[in-house]
């Protein structure tokens, strides 16, 4: 496991599962479907990859599915990276 995934997974476990749900992040958590990313805590997630991954995700890239999974997002920040 990457240390970007790592990372990614610790903060949507520690910030963005709210406490008294049973979820167990991992990196093929479908974010969406578990109801993990709603409009907020979508913006948060942002927020955090610009901020402390140091990717800015751009309005282009803010499409469901580039949010499915912890996968996906990483992907996606490894694609802004290389450009």
């Amino acid at each position: 496991m990457t240390e970007i995934t790592q990372r990614l997974i610790d903060y949507i476990q520690e910030n963005l599962v709210l406490e008294g749900d049973d979820i167990k992040v991992d990196e093929t958590t479908p974010l969406l479907q578990s109801g993990l990313l709603d409009s907020l805590r979508t913006a948060r997630l942002l927020n955090f990859l610009r901020r402390d991954i140091g990717v800015p995700i751009p309005a282009a890239k803010l499409d469901p599915a580039n949010f499915k999974d912890v996968l996906t997002i990483v992907a996606m920040v490894r694609e802004l990276e290389s450009v």
